[in-house]
């Protein structure tokens, strides 16, 4: 830090005006939202189309100017150089073009030449989903791999665990992601937008990323110069569960701070019937805070998170008619602690990125008793992900060069022992040149090599033996991309490589897998998966209706697979993990419908996809089964203090999946009906939002053909009605004086 002052030099007390202009008319645009992306703040323009920022930066950032009615657009300027500067926002009644952040660099959607899928958690939250797995599954080509209601991992085009890759606070989330018995590891309240990248994206976030990325980002900080908050709570009646949230964020000159709080209890889920699963019970409690801070040329933010989950774990198709919270034996207590520090600095045309992060994860099982844990891993990670970016040729010419890595320990602190003490260390270099010729034509291609090292401690228990081990994984991997866009229609083709290298589990199992009732033995000499992808997205959008197709095929050499045999071991079948070739195919589409003269209605429905066979043909295990997923909305702007923000109809319908592995069983398709609305009262500008809904109106049967409580015959969760406040309050954004 103290190196950072001395390069950085004094604050800047300059300020920058803009005008916000309708393209066609030339009016000014009122009330236009305006957010500084490098900042992670922002200003909102005044009646007359104005706004000014202060806490200005020596180098060039990228304005993300929004407005009901109009496109999102993104524009480059340099605060400190340029005084002012007339913006222009063309009309529209669908909002097509969001920023993605999660690439090489920022740019608009259509700008972008991967797969890259933007949603707001305000709308994915629109049915009040029981956790954020749940919540980011209603995006075409993600599922959620589920136990209960309360555990759900991410899958993303049938892949899961290891191969999705997961970013929270700029940094990779490290939490033993092969274990199929807790969540996602994030909590979500402060989380403002996810960025879903599919596809084989090792060259930008290194090993595993074979499925895809999800990229989270946090809510930004307040306006400039005011104070922001909310209170809210919810409440479920099928699992009788209470989610409070709380959250303040000020922002003063160059200082800025969010604080956010978090806990929710559930009491087991309720089937259909009467009846409930025993021991799908769950609780969590979650802390967010970062500061941030901006000199002349540097922008930094410290940001730390806590999680704790507690879990109940379910052995059996045991039904009660409790309602208890309290938690019962067998169940996990798992602690997520995550620590970054982000710092970006301004060199004349080029930006030098430099993210610094801390993962402590804490998971604990507990069996016999409730305070002695009979498991207990405990894994640290430092990472580190370093990047420069240059512009050349007015803009037009971009490179960035990066450096990324981590190094990992795995310890064991209790008698039961799942995976060896542990170390891994990661590094990887990169290099990306994307060139824009015109605003309608980009290309983007670069290289990635990448160097792994597993080392494990040989250890012996009374049931297990764990050899030690020596393995070294090193990976070439490349990527080339286009976007094309004419008038209405754009064009995205990409080919790129990834790998994944083979966790400890896959390496060195030996014993019984409680959750899913199998003995499992893994295989020391197992091979880096290695993908070849190749993705086709077509889009066509106009000022009411858009349309959308992606496709995919996906070539995996060394896919890692579990294969029953015929042998027991404690009346257990045992299973092992072997190798083989493996195609996936599949993609996404769907459209969005803003007919007009009835401007408050939208009709969006989307169906999505997968298909894949190892080299013999046979169905790889998991592979969700295909959905569409239908919703019918109304968004009303009626003026007023009291007004009916939004109301919608969402249909889902699944296939019937009977492509399945050895070990799996078919699941029939099935229809899922969910309503929901949204109230708002305004009151001296402070906003208590009212929501309520049903899911599962029609209180249908099924099991989803991803619910690890499938072999056990346990249905998923009956009717649910839900029903919750939120008030947000913020003090009159005060504007410096010009």
């Amino acid at each position: 830090m103290f190196f950072l002052l001395l390069i950085t030099g004094a604050v800047s007390g300059q300020q920058f005006s803009g005008l916000v202009l309708d393209s066609i008319t030339k009016q000014p645009v009122p009330f236009a939202t305006v957010y500084v992306v490098e900042l992670h703040t922002g200003a909102t323009a005044n009646s007359e189309g104005t706004f000014i920022l202060s806490a200005s930066v020596s180098g060039q950032v990228h304005l993300q100017i929004s407005c009901i009615g109009y496109q999102t657009n993104l524009f480059q300027v340099d605060l400190s150089q340029d005084p002012n500067a007339t913006f222009l926002l063309l009309e529209s009644h669908l909002q097509l073009n969001e920023v993605v952040v999660s690439g090489s660099s920022v740019k608009l959607q259509q700008e972008n030449t991967v797969s890259v899928v933007q949603k707001n958690m305000s709308e994915l939250n629109q049915n009040s989903p029981v956790n954020l797995t749940e919540a980011i599954s209603n995006i075409a080509g993600v599922d959620n791999y589920s136990t209960g209601s309360g555990i759900g991992k991410p899958v993303i085009r049938g892949l899961l665990g290891n191969r999705v890759v997961v970013y929270a606070q700029n940094v990779r989330l490290e939490n033993q992601q092969w274990g199929e018995e807790h969540g996602l590891g994030i909590g979500g309240v402060g989380i403002e937008n996810v960025e879903l990248i599919k596809g084989a994206s090792s060259l930008l976030y290194g090993a595993d990323a074979i499925g895809g990325v999800l990229y989270f980002t946090d809510e930004r900080y307040a306006s400039l110069n005011s104070l922001q908050g909310f209170i809210a709570s919810r409440f479920l009646s099928n699992t009788l569960g209470s989610f409070n949230d709380a959250g303040i964020k000020f922002n003063i000159k160059n200082f800025r701070m969010n604080l956010f709080g978090s806990f929710n209890s559930n009491a087991d889920y309720r089937l259909p019937g009467s009846s409930r699963v025993l021991n799908t019970r769950f609780n969590e409690k979650n802390i967010k805070a970062s500061l941030g801070y901006n000199f002349k040329n540097w922008i930094g933010n410290l940001r730390y998170s806590f999680l704790r989950n507690d879990l109940g774990i379910t052995l059996g198709d045991s039904m009660t008619q409790s309602t208890e919270h309290g938690l019962l034996l067998p169940f996990q207590e798992i602690d997520n602690q995550l620590l970054t520090f982000e710092n970006l600095l301004f060199f004349g045309k080029t930006k030098l990125t430099a993210t610094f992060g801390y993962n402590h994860n804490d998971r604990k099982e507990f069996e016999d008793s409730a305070t002695i844990s009979d498991l207990n891993l405990v894994l640290r990670t430092l990472s580190y992900h370093i990047r420069s970016s240059s512009a050349f040729l007015k803009g037009k010419l971009n490179l960035i060069t990066g450096l990324q890595g981590m190094y990992q320990q795995n310890a064991n602190k209790a008698a039961e022992v799942l995976v060896p003490d542990a170390l891994v260390n990661d590094i990887g270099g990169f290099v990306v040149l994307s060139y824009a010729p015109s605003g309608k034509l980009t290309f983007e291609g670069g290289m990635r090599l990448d160097n792994r090292i597993i080392s494990t401690t040989e250890m012996q228990t009374p049931d297990t033996y764990f050899p030690g081990l020596d393995r070294s994984f090193t990976n070439f991997n490349f990527g080339f991309g286009s976007s094309y866009r004419i008038r209405t229609v754009g064009l995205k083709m990409n080919i790129s490589t990834g790998f994944r290298a083979p966790n400890t589990f896959e390496l060195l199992s030996n014993g019984v897998h409680e959750g899913v009732l199998r003995y499992e033995i893994g295989a020391s000499d197992l091979k880096s998966e290695q993908v070849t992808q190749m993705d086709l997205d077509i889009n066509y959008e106009k000022e009411h209706v858009s349309f959308y197709v992606s496709a995919f095929l996906n070539h995996m050499n060394n896919y890692i697979f579990l294969s029953p045999s015929d042998s027991f071991i404690n009346n257990l079948p045992v299973y092992h993990y072997l190798q083989t070739q493996a195609d996936l195919t599949g993609g996404e589409l769907g459209f969005h419908l803003h007919p007009h003269p009835i401007d408050w209605i939208h009709f969006e429905s989307n169906y999505s996809g997968v298909f894949g066979a190892d080299r013999s043909g046979n169905a790889l295990p998991l592979i969700p089964a295909n959905k569409i997923q239908t919703t019918v909305k109304g968004e009303f702007k009626a003026k007023g203090k009291a007004k009916v923000e939004r109301i919608f109809i969402e249909h889902i319908y699944r296939f019937r999946q009977d492509r399945i592995a050895d070990y799996e069983t078919s699941s029939p398709s099935h229809h899922l009906l969910n309503v929901g609305l949204v109230l708002q009262i305004i009151y001296n500008e402070n906003d208590l939002e009212i929501t309520g809904g049903v899911k599962n109106v029609l209180n249908t049967r099924y099991i989803d053909h991803l619910s690890r409580l499938k072999p056990m015959g346990i249905e998923n969760a009956g009717l649910n009605v839900y029903f919750g406040l939120k008030w947000k309050f913020r003090t009159r954004e005060r504007q410096p004086k010009q």
